[in-house]
């Protein structure tokens, strides 16, 4: 799940966190678990600033808050949010697409 792109990687070349995302909003992402299988949690941003997002994970493959949820809080930097690392996929706010293929006109 690592970035590819290495001339991108740890460059401030990523959109603003305020573009994509706001307080409140329900996010994504995935990792490989103990067992080798993919799990997926999911969380609500409770705070942020231009850099980080501050995010409560409650919810592991449909699961809310299993008892043995390793972490509950975390604080995501740009490039784990925009990159993800070796475990982690990269943060997605959840309907995402569907928000932008809506419009009025």
């Amino acid at each position: 799940m690592k970035c590819n792109n290495k001339a991108k990687r740890g460059s401030n070349n990523y959109p603003s966190l305020y573009d994509i995302f706001k307080p409140g909003d329900r996010v994504t992402r995935s990792r490989v678990g103990k067992n080798g299988n993919l799990d997926v949690y999911k969380g609500i941003i409770m705070s942020m600033n231009s850099k980080h997002l501050e995010i409560f994970w409650d919810v592991i493959d449909g699961k809310y808050r299993p008892k043995d949820i390793e972490f509950q809080f975390t604080n995501c930097t740009l490039d784990d949010i925009f990159e993800g690392s070796d475990k982690y996929s990269p943060i997605k706010r959840e309907g995402y697409k569907n928000r932008h293929i809506l419009k009025l006109y």
